[in-house]
């Protein structure tokens, strides 16, 4: 069962198909994430099928967070709105905590048909509104761990500097001139690029750091690794999947230091065709840690006392980057041009400013270096038959292309197709069209959202997105696990390291793992930023802001701030006048003057209320 911050709940079949409908009070006893038996009703209500919840069985969550009540100690009021139909009471033997503070509860009686929830205060997280309190209760919550075990830290700290035999029999690199470029707050290097012209090609290196030699199959640090499967990213801090003697030490590629590595060698045409590559263990030195905005400044000759030598390869680094883009493009790959918030903290860990993360050349260099490097290696692996994970995006389905092909002619844009897809040029083109209107936001969303979720497998398929035959995750092993069982297979395949372990059940179990693993990570660290927003904004109740209409429903609009990246929600039930929802053109239409909401119409709002439990914040028509 999957609740909705709303308190919408639906029953998600383990059956490919359309999720079956609850009432507000129908999800009773169940919590968000459950496992449930249901039975249908053999009808259907606003296009979904009613069911109702037969027991029970298997309860997904544990743990809770919640707000000590001012007006009752013994009660907490939840911060995830998914719980708000239920009320919470701490069990007699539960330590108590001061009004106002936010606490991890672990959950002793769950709800049922006559008694609520039950739970006993494991941990005090902060004060009420604290992002950093806020953060802690979202990995408490979805058990994501901030602690390593001692057995891990102890083998993470066993490591030295490599020596001259660990650097034997490797390709030396560190005469080349190899940077790294990520963003200004990387805590860690995972890959390292140079490059080289010969004639009218490029030699493009690869460089990503050798985690597989510090992390062997069965170790501590490997079973750790599995069970994380990824780094978690917060605002202002990382719970990484590797120790920090690792993940921001040995295993970094960090400037002025001899890192292992396992490198990529790819020729690539003046067209952006790939012409061949190679494979191999180094050793490598990097020059200079950059980022996105310094590389870029130097590309721009703007960067002052910038060395030549560096200057140079990101030159030819830019115009490789260019005909790779050109070439991925030319084959239907979809590039959808989403922005991401950036949160700025002041000096007590709280969001000071939310910004719009821009998004320089230096990204796509970065971005088409690492695509061809994934292919390079699954091509590889995949010859070799080699065992190890895929990364796959399957087709939209039907239904949703065809809500797509209706939203989109909703705002004159069309979709071409014959009721499916062939490949990912319709979608391209459909973007494309988007590019120079104001509903260019809200079509990349509606995009995104029609696309099946990519994820791992174990058996070869298509990455529609990519519009790859045959793609993997190798470029960053210090935080993502899949990419270190692609380093491993790599290796194998090269004679530098042992079988690939594992049947192919096994790997398909890694596969699942990985993939729900992804989608925790994700959900927290979407749950993070929204508190943040939502944070940020609190204090700033009764102040107006210019905005532009982001996106229509039915039940209102959305909005995207001018001062700040923030979006906001403007519900019809608040507007002047009566406005219904014109389904065919998107947009609202007063009953009254006429008057209509569409997407990108400039509008001036006030922040009416913001709700931390919900992550929302309401606005009104200034």
């Amino acid at each position: 069962m999957r609740v909705g911050r709303g308190g919408r709940a639906v029953i998600v079949p383990d059956i490919a198909g359309a999720p079956y409908s609850l009432g507000r009070r129908g999800s009773r006893p169940a919590l968000d994430g459950d496992r449930v038996l249901a039975q249908s009703a053999p009808y259907t209500r606003r296009g979904l099928q009613p069911a109702s919840i037969v027991r029970v069985v298997e309860r997904k969550r544990k743990n809770l967070a919640g707000v000590v009540s001012h007006h009752d100690p013994h009660r907490l009021l939840p911060s995830d709105a998914r719980l708000d139909g239920y009320v919470i009471t701490l069990s007699a033997d539960s330590p108590g905590a001061e009004p106002g503070t936010l606490v991890s509860a672990r959950i002793v009686d769950y709800p049922n048909s006559y008694r609520d929830i039950t739970v006993c205060i494991e941990e005090s997280l902060g004060k009420a509104g604290s992002l950093q309190a806020e953060i802690r209760a979202v990995c408490r919550c979805l058990d994501i761990c901030d602690e390593f075990p001692a057995a891990a830290l102890a083998e993470a700290a066993a490591f030295r500097e490599p020596d001259e035999a660990e650097k034997a029999g490797r390709r030396d690199l560190r005469g080349q001139v190899t940077v790294t470029i990520d963003p200004a707050d990387a805590r860690d290097h995972d890959d390292a690029v140079s490059i080289e012209r010969q004639g009218e090609c490029y030699l493009l290196t690869v460089s990503i750091a050798d985690v597989a030699h510090y992390v062997r199959p069965g170790s501590a640090l490997d079973r750790e690794a599995y069970e994380r499967a990824t780094s978690v990213y917060f605002p202002g801090e990382v719970v990484p999947m590797l120790p920090e003697q690792l993940s921001a030490g040995l295993a970094s590629l960090q400037p002025s230091v001899e890192r292992l590595a396992l490198s990529v060698f790819i020729r690539i045409g003046k067209g952006g065709e790939i012409l061949g590559s190679e494979f191999a263990p180094s050793v490598i030195r990097s020059v200079a840690a950059l980022s996105y905005e310094q590389a870029q400044a130097m590309l721009d000759g703007q960067a002052t006392g910038a060395d030549p030598a560096i200057v140079e390869a990101l030159e030819c680094m830019r115009a490789c980057a260019q005909a790779l883009l050109k070439a991925r493009m030319a084959r239907g790959a979809i590039d959808l041009d989403i922005p991401e918030a950036r949160i700025l903290l002041d000096e007590q860990g709280q969001p000071r400013n939310i910004e719009k993360r821009g998004r320089l050349f230096t990204h796509r260099i970065i971005e088409e270096f690492m695509l061809a490097a994934n292919e390079a290696v699954a091509q590889k692996l995949n010859r070799a038959r080699e065992a190890f994970l895929y990364r796959i995006h399957e087709k939209p389905g039907d239904e949703a292309l065809t809500s797509l092909a209706a939203r989109a002619a909703a705002l004159g844009l069309r979709l071409r197709h014959d009721g499916r897809l062939s490949g990912p040029a319709s979608l391209q083109d459909l973007a494309a069209q988007a590019r120079a209107t104001p509903a260019a936001r809200q079509v990349n969303l509606m995009l995104l959202r029609s696309m099946q979720q990519a994820r791992y497998s174990a058996d070869k398929d298509i990455h529609f997105g990519l519009a790859s035959s045959c793609y993997t995750h190798f470029t960053s092993p210090i935080r993502r696990y899949p990419d270190l069982i692609a380093h491993r297979a790599l290796l194998h395949t090269l004679g530098s390291g042992p079988p690939a372990a594992g049947t192919p059940a096994l790997l398909t179990e890694h596969a699942e793992h990985c993939s729900t693993r992804e989608r925790r990570a994700m959900e927290a660290e979407r749950d993070a930023a929204a508190a943040a927003a939502a944070i940020y904004m609190a204090p700033r109740t009764e102040e107006c802001f210019e905005a532009t209409v982001s996106g229509v429903e039915r039940f209102g609009f959305f909005v995207e701030l001018d001062e700040v990246f923030v979006e906001g929600f403007v519900h019809v039930g608040r507007l002047p006048e009566y406005y219904s929802y014109v389904r065919e053109r998107m947009e609202l239409q007063s009953r009254v003057s006429g008057k209509c909401i569409r997407i990108g119409d400039r509008v001036r709002v006030r922040v009416s209320s913001v709700d931390l439990a919900r992550r929302s914040i309401e606005m009104d028509l200034a």
